[in-house]
């Protein structure tokens, strides 16, 4: 896959052809990503109930209209969450649960931008989402190729 086809250009009616185009680019980051000893995870749909998502980096394609393509997000154990969750129930002070909220955000963004930056030095190239609610996600615009691999070094 070249820049040109990146993956927003195309919507919720995206061709089969465009959305094994998209899997193999997901396969690639995929691949990638465990080559270096990251934790991995596809999809977020197809879970048995009370199943949990990977922990780690999340990669998924999505056909949805508000963008379509390759994502990536870090994802934490479920067990980190609970703490907030408590405390909601509890009807506990904001000011209790904001912190802990902060952090848990801190680390999706910090483990996020690892990834990112272990892509980009393979030689993808990645932008941050524009879909709604994608906050935090990347999208990944294409895989590396022989130009792209020796000069993709991202800036810290």
């Amino acid at each position: 896959m070249t820049a040109d086809e990146g993956p927003r250009e195309y919507l919720d009616d995206a061709s089969p052809a465009t959305v094994a185009r998209w899997r193999s680019l997901r396969d690639a980051v995929v691949s990638e990503l465990r080559a270096v000893g990251l934790p991995v995870g596809t999809a977020w749909n197809g879970l048995a109930e009370g199943e949990e998502l990977c922990v780690g980096v999340l990669v998924d394609v999505t056909t949805a209209a508000d963008g379509g393509g390759v994502q990536i997000s870090w994802h934490q154990p479920t067990k980190r969450l609970t703490p907030i969750a408590e405390a909601l129930e509890a009807h506990e002070a904001r000011e209790l649960i904001e912190p802990m909220m902060q952090r848990y955000g801190q680390v999706d963004q910090v483990l996020t931008m690892a990834a990112v930056l272990v892509l980009g030095i393979a030689g993808f190239a990645l932008e941050p989402s524009r879909r709604p609610y994608g906050e935090g996600e990347y999208e990944v615009l294409h895989g590396p190729d022989a130009s792209s691999r020796a000069t993709a070094t991202p800036s810290l």
